[in-house]
C-alpha cells in the first residue's frame, strides 16, 4: 500500500472519546551535532514523563491507563527497530488500536510528541509536497535497480539482470554477481563483454524503458532520476516516456539508503 493511502486511512479514522492519539516525530540523524550520542532518547523519555505527569493531576484514570497503553506499544516498537533507526521516526497510534502507523525516515524531521483527540499530520503533509514519490533508476551495463521513495521513505527496492538465456531482464537473486561485470576476468574478456552490452544495449533497454513507464504510472511517480555511467543512463532516459532527470555517476555498488541520502534527502 502506498504511504499515501495510509495516511488517508489514518485521517478517515474515527477515535471516539475517551480514547485519543498519540502522534510521535522524533529526530534521529546522527549526523546532527546534537543526536550523535543518543539525546533522541533523553527527549522521547521526557515527553513521555510531561504527558504523564499531566494526566495524573487531571485525575483521569482512564485516560492515564489508555496513554500508558499506548506507551508501552510505542516503546517497545522503538527498542525493537533501534539499531535501524535512519534520519527521524515518525509513529502514530491510538489508544483503541485501530490506528498504528510506523515509519523510519531517511529525512529529518522536528522532534514532537502529540497525544491529542485526532492524529498530528502537518510533517508528514509537509514531507509529502517536499519529497514527492519518486522512482530512481540506477543503470550499470546489463544490471537496474529501481528505488521508490514517498515522503522521504524508501518504499521498494528491486534489482533486474539481463538474462541471455530467457533474452529478457529478470528479477535479480545474485546468481550473475560480480563475475559477470566488466571489471573482473582478463582485459579481452571484459572487451568482449563490453562489446557485447554495445551491440545490445539499445534493445534490452528498450525493453526495461518500457517497464519502467508502466511503474510510473502504477505508482504514480511525480519525479524520477535515472543514474549511471552516462552514456548509459542517457540512452535508458531516452527510450523512456516519462520525463527524467539524469544523474551521471554510478551508484550500483551503493546502499540503497546511500543512494537516497544522496539524491533524495
Amino acid at each position: 500500500m502506498l504511504l499515501t493511502e495510509k495516511l488517508n486511512q489514518i485521517k478517515r479514522a474515527q477515535v471516539q472519546k475517551p480514547d485519543k492519539v498519540f502522534t510521535l516525530y522524533l529526530n534521529t540523524d546522527r549526523r546532527d551535532p546534537d543526536r550523535q550520542h543518543g539525546e533522541w532518547k533523553i527527549q522521547l523519555k521526557n515527553g513521555f514523563r510531561n504527558f504523564e505527569d499531566y494526566l495524573k493531576e487531571s485525575g483521569n484514570k482512564e485516560e492515564q491507563e489508555n496513554f500508558e497503553k499506548v506507551k508501552e506499544k510505542v516503546q517497545d516498537e522503538i527498542d525493537t527497530i533501534e539499531k535501524d533507526l535512519k534520519r527521524g521516526l515518525v509513529i502514530i497510534a491510538s489508544s483503541d488500536d485501530q490506528i498504528w502507523f510506523v515509519e523510519r525516515t531517511q529525512v529529518p524531521v522536528t522532534t514532537n510528541l502529540y497525544w491529542e483527540e485526532e492524529p498530528q499530520l502537518d510533517q508528514l503533509e509537509q514531507l509529502s509536497n517536499d519529497y514527492p514519490n519518486t522512482g530512481i533508476i540506477l543503470v550499470h551495463y546489463d544490471y537496474v535497480r529501481i528505488l521508490e521513495t514517498e515522503l522521504g521513505f524508501l518504499t521498494k527496492s528491486e534489482e533486474y539482470a539481463w538474462d541471455p538465456d530467457e533474452d529478457n531482464w529478470r528479477i535479480y537473486e545474485g546468481t550473475t554477481g560480480s563475475e559477470n561485470t566488466p571489471g573482473n576476468g582478463s582485459t579481452a574478456q571484459r572487451e568482449l563483454f563490453e562489446d557485447r552490452v554495445k551491440a545490445n544495449r539499445e534493445r534490452w533497454y528498450k525493453s526495461m524503458a518500457s517497464k519502467l513507464d508502466k511503474k510510473s504510472k502504477n505508482r504514480d511517480w511525480e519525479k524520477i532520476y535515472v543514474a549511471g555511467e552516462k552514456e548509459e543512463a542517457e540512452e535508458l532516459s531516452k527510450l523512456m516516456n516519462k520525463e527524467t532527470e539524469i544523474v551521471g555517476k554510478n551508484y550500483a555498488d551503493k546502499r540503497d539508503d546511500e543512494v537516497l541520502e544522496l539524491l533524495v534527502s
